[in-house]
């Protein structure tokens, strides 16, 4: 089950069917962002894919922010904790959990994310909650670059920093890119050469243990 901030609406989730409702409202936004956008998905429309009532979704949330806020939230701690289950799952060798994650980017949570970030370009309201939500994930952002070289924070470099957060940025614009059939193996050709890149300097680092 969520557990939303402290400053949320923590205190009206008293029961487990209010509980319930919280999960399947934010699951409903969720939905209006993959399948008809962010600027079509209003309170009223995500009311309706949750199956309650506009005045229900506004009990937990008081207006569209408050939601949006908690929604990108979500969708963070569930893309990076998902980024962490796959990498500890992955034992044959941190570079192999590289194509994992690259799998990842079809997923229903991370179209929803993109749909966000595309939006924020031109919504200044939603513009502040991307940026505060990117800042509060950052710390598993950390855990998972350490994780994905198999390295500790004093063995990494600036440089071995930099690639992994390209290969975030390429999984991001990847999962916003519609790909035709016939750019697939350049597709395929730029993930190797990021890949090789990683392996070289995961290479030097292991050497200087």
């Amino acid at each position: 089950m969520l557990e939303p901030p402290s400053d949320g609406p923590a205190q009206r989730l008293t029961t487990a069917k209010s509980q319930r409702t919280y999960q399947r409202i934010i699951d409903a936004a969720i939905d209006g962002f993959v399948e008809d956008g962010y600027a079509r998905s209003s309170m009223s429309s995500i009311a309706a894919r949750a199956g309650v009532t506009r005045s229900r979704v506004q009990y937990y949330f008081a207006n569209t922010e408050q939601l949006l806020t908690e929604a990108a939230r979500v969708l963070l701690t569930r893309i990076w904790g998902r980024y962490l289950d796959r990498l500890d799952a992955d034992r044959s060798s941190p570079l192999d959990a590289f194509d994992r994650l690259m799998a990842l980017r079809n997923d229903r949570e991370h179209i929803a994310w993109m749909e966000l970030v595309a939006a924020s370009r031109t919504d200044r309201m939603l513009r502040r909650i991307v940026e505060r939500a990117q800042r509060e994930a950052d710390r598993q952002g950390s855990v998972a670059k350490s994780r994905l070289m198999g390295l500790s924070a004093d063995q990494r470099s600036e440089r071995l920093d930099a690639l992994a957060d390209l290969a975030r940025i390429v999984l991001e614009a990847l999962t916003l890119c519609v790909i035709p059939e016939d750019r697939t193996r350049r597709v395929e050709r730029m993930l190797g050469a990021l890949k090789a890149m990683l392996g070289l300097y995961y290479g030097q680092a292991e050497a200087s243990r």
